[in-house]
């Protein structure tokens, strides 16, 4: 019930904005494995909810990480795949996603992707844990992570770049061993 009224109300809020570029005019982007943050005051003024625009559109994909608290994707513009668990989702303009607090997620960008991004209790970061390894208690299958990225060409995408798990995901110490 809880969840179905943060919905319902900010999507009424979002809805009355036709260009999201027009909220974060006065606010300077953080860059993060998420895209560029812009950390907007609460402008509904509602308790103990925090709300941010997510700009993903130079992003190839967002890492793998979870929240401690609910946080609920309202896509603006563009589309993409946002995995949450083990649960697939194409989302466009209009899309909503909620993802329950400790559930790993990511997002693959397709095309211009833009959130507006709100959490409940208000977003910490060190709520944010970055996830590099499978982890069955959040959900997270690195294996599952890596193919999907393989399968939507993400490396074919970046000039010089090899498999993310080689190089990204397991780490620098462990790409050394793997290449000896």
């Amino acid at each position: 019930m809880f969840v179905n009224e943060l919905v319902h109300t900010w999507q009424s809020y979002l809805d009355t904005i036709d260009d999201w570029t027009f909220l974060t005019s006065d606010c300077v982007p953080k860059d993060t494995h998420c895209g560029l943050i812009y950390e907007l005051q609460n402008p509904i003024h509602r308790q103990n909810e925090s709300f941010a625009i997510a700009d993903m559109r130079n992003l190839s994909y967002a890492e793998p990480h979870f929240d401690r608290e609910i946080e609920v994707y309202f896509v603006l513009q563009g589309r993409g795949l946002v995995v949450v668990g083990d649960k697939q989702n194409d989302v466009e303009k209009g899309s909503v996603i909620v993802i329950p607090p400790n559930t790993a997620h990511f997002t693959i960008p397709e095309e211009n992707l833009v959130l507006a991004v709100v959490n409940t209790p208000p977003f910490k970061p060190e709520n944010y844990v970055p996830l590099s390894e499978s982890d069955k208690s959040v959900k997270f299958d690195k294996d599952f992570f890596c193919t999907l990225l393989e399968q939507r060409s993400i490396y074919a995408q970046k000039p010089g770049w090899h498999r993310i798990s080689d190089l990204e995901i397991r780490g620098a110490q462990d790409l050394e061993r793997s290449s000896s």
